[in-house]
């Protein structure tokens, strides 16, 4: 055991669980405080908090195991795609869906479309999120048996079952306030370890020199170009796509405040990527990918190479934060799905706000075990694991959600769709294993557009009342409230598909 890095590591975790605990009482209130965190977060908060939530284990340790393991044009494709998630997301959904006044991503298919393309919906989102927590607890698992000396399936249940405390107990309320320190120690501990790399090495440059002299085929093109571009779109859609983000927007205060946190979380996310760069490159430098059992440990290599055992301990705290705060969101979209999406929508619409919350306890406990179980034997390199739940994702309901915010003309059909069929084809790609890796959106997105669009064009256009929803998806911001006050906050209900 590393006495100083697990002490260390053992008093955040610590710290995080306290702050799901002072959050307790607040976040059972209500649903809405619980998933929402009452609406009610500010730009500075929801900055880090949105960042945070992009920035899983797969954007630190995925992305330079990737990138150490198949080059650095790799990383280029992940960093690139991953970069633009909140600019992208800004200008495509985040002021409109924080207009709609809904707690969910499938709540706003609901508004949108009816309940049938709401219940699927919530089943995607609790398949596809239950599956992230995989790779999540995988790093976690790396990490932890580093430290604390420990076998890796103890390490994977200790630090799985610990961020499922904190998250089960605070909601979003403790979601966001982790988030925020979570955000804050990752950003600094990427960049201090950055700064000692570039110090040792004397420059960027140089460093990239040392790197290609250890390893010269650190620079090629090693993969063929659709697992590249798969890579790319599935990571740009990642903000549009991915519950465990897109309900930062709903927690906001306004739509213009989700809009800022976007864009402030944009150069948060920046910073991490370019001092992820040179983690990477200092990687192929140390010349030791192969002798690892994992390649996504190179980033923890590269933290015991060059820095003193104190600031090591919180830079692996800061790896942990990046995983925490992605799997906490992830197991709040799982519950959200369960207990609110299809138990409170479907089944007891009469039921208390207690019972939603404490359901949704239980919900995020059994989605947690479930990823730990997948975790003990984690079938891929953490990048391309995140990378088919992006793809599946966005071939999925990427479609059907911007279309429904942007064109008044698709319909519950349409949608239901593209939804569905988007989501076999990429399911029966993946399992064939015909296309490079992480290829399979670019045929599955494609025929979900088609489908949501083909099928809209061939059936009755949606109601005129659904029609004006989408024109107050896009009202004008100083008209904002006026726009707001004339939805109704509890999910503005439709009590029958259409």
């Amino acid at each position: 055991m590393r006495i100083t890095e697990a002490i260390i590591v053992l008093l955040y975790l610590l710290f995080m669980i306290g702050i799901g605990l002072y959050f307790y009482r607040r976040a059972r209130s209500s649903s809405s405080d619980y998933y929402t965190a009452g609406s009610n977060i500010n730009t500075f908060v929801g900055a880090f908090a949105i960042a945070a939530a992009v920035a899983s284990s797969s954007s630190l340790m995925g992305a330079v195991g990737s990138g150490v393991t198949l080059g650095l044009p790799y990383f280029f494709a992940y960093a690139f795609g991953a970069i633009g998630i909140l600019p992208f997301a800004m200008f495509l959904i985040s002021g409109q869906v924080r207009r709609a006044g809904v707690k969910t991503m499938p709540d706003f298919f609901d508004q949108r479309f009816g309940r049938s393309v709401q219940i699927l919906s919530a089943i995607i989102v609790v398949l596809a999120m239950t599956f992230y927590m995989v790779p999540q607890l995988t790093a976690s698992g790396l990490i932890g048996s580093y430290v604390l000396g420990i076998d890796y399936i103890w390490a994977v249940i200790i630090l799985g079952l610990g961020f499922t405390i904190y998250a089960a107990l605070g909601g979003m309320w403790a979601i966001t306030y982790t988030d925020l320190f979570q955000g804050a120690i990752m950003l600094l501990g990427v960049m201090v370890l950055a700064m000692f790399i570039l110090f040792d090495h004397s420059g960027v440059f140089a460093l990239l020199s040392d790197a290609l002299a250890v390893d010269p085929n650190f620079g090629d093109v090693t993969q063929p170009w659709m697992a590249y571009f798969g890579l790319f779109i599935a990571f740009l859609w990642f903000g549009i796509i991915s519950p465990s983000v897109v309900m930062r927007n709903f927690a906001s205060r306004d739509a213009k405040t989700a809009r800022r946190s976007s864009m402030w979380g944009t150069l948060i996310y920046l910073l991490l990527f370019l001092s992820g760069m040179v983690v990477a490159m200092a990687g192929a430098s140390l010349g030791i990918a192969d002798q690892l059992d994992n390649a996504d440990m190179i980033f923890v290599s590269v933290i015991e190479h060059y820095l003193p055992p104190i600031i090591g301990g919180i830079m692996l705290a800061g790896l942990l934060a990046s995983i925490m705060s992605s799997a906490d969101a992830m197991l709040l979209a799982v519950s959200a799905g369960v207990a609110y999406d299809i138990y409170k929508k479907n089944i007891n619409k009469d039921a208390s706000e207690r019972l939603i919350t404490l359901l949704s306890l239980i919900v995020m406990l059994v989605a947690s075990v479930a990823g730990i179980l997948i975790a003990i034997n984690p079938p891929q390199l953490i990048a391309i694991m995140v990378g088919w739940v992006g793809g599946f994702l966005l071939s999925s309901f990427g479609i059907p959600f911007v279309l429904g915010i942007w064109w008044k003309r698709a319909n519950k059909q349409g949608a239901f769709a593209g939804m569905l069929g988007g989501a076999v084809v990429f399911l029966i790609l993946v399992s064939l294993q015909i296309l490079p890796t992480n290829a399979e959106p670019i045929i599955a997105a494609p025929i979900s557009l088609l489908l949501t669009v083909g099928v809209s064009l061939m059936t009755a256009p949606p109601s005129r009342e659904i029609q004006d929803q989408v024109d107050r998806y896009h009202t004008h911001i100083e008209a904002e409230a006026e726009a707001e006050a004339a939805i109704q906050p509890e999910g503005y209900g439709y009590d029958t598909d259409r």
